[in-house]
């Protein structure tokens, strides 16, 4: 009688186990399936080109959409793109990405910087001075910049580093972002950006 009853604990613990398994797998396969090879590009470590139309964040029940520059190919949460990462080994569990990247072309990083802002400027950073950032700091010929926002009460941070063509530049001196010269002499023109769910630029 032990044994029988032993028997039956073992056959259902076993259909629990690859019940659970079976639903991580297809969850794992939904995700993988919903991309394709130019939605999220590894970049180098850490950092990627997304081109999805909108990353949507979640906070207490609400879905918080953020447009993505140039991107063209839906929604996706930003939980999906962590996992998607996971997935591809494009990032350890429990990491999380340190920016995205805007490529430009040769001679076009001041240009493409400005088409940037500008299309923020329309969005969510419409009830910003999009020429006096937040807060700006410099690192040598390197620029980060600080836009604060809400959307639908949320606090957001849109972090921006761009390299210049000058390692000496006067924060104090700056009365217009639109008047910095960026480094147009770089083998790779790109710029880096993050979201910041629930920051403000005093934290950075």
């Amino acid at each position: 009688m032990r044994i029988e009853i032993f028997k039956i604990i073992l056959f259902a613990t076993m259909i629990i186990f690859f019940s659970c398994n079976n639903t991580a797998n297809c969850k794992s396969n939904k995700i993988v399936s919903k991309k394709n090879s130019d939605s999220v590009i590894k970049f180098s470590s850490r950092t990627f080109i997304i081109n999805y139309s909108n990353l949507i964040y979640e906070h207490e029940n609400k879905k918080i959409k953020i447009p993505i520059f140039n991107g063209n190919m839906g929604d996706i949460t930003y939980n999906e793109f962590l996992e998607y990462c996971y997935i591809m080994k494009y990032l350890n569990p429990n990491t999380a990405e340190t920016s995205l990247i805007i490529k430009a072309d040769k001679g076009k990083l001041t240009k493409t910087f400005h088409e940037f802002l500008m299309f923020y400027k329309g969005n969510i950073l419409k009830n910003s001075d999009i020429s006096k950032p937040a807060k700006i700091k410099v690192d040598g010929g390197a620029l980060d910049i600080f836009y604060d926002f809400k959307v639908s009460g949320v606090p957001f941070v849109l972090y921006i580093s761009v390299g210049t063509d000058n390692n000496e530049i006067d924060v104090d001196l700056i009365k217009s972002i639109f008047d910095i010269k960026l480094n147009e002499n770089v083998e790779k023109p790109i710029f880096q950006y993050r979201f910041w769910k629930n920051y403000t630029s005093d934290e950075f």
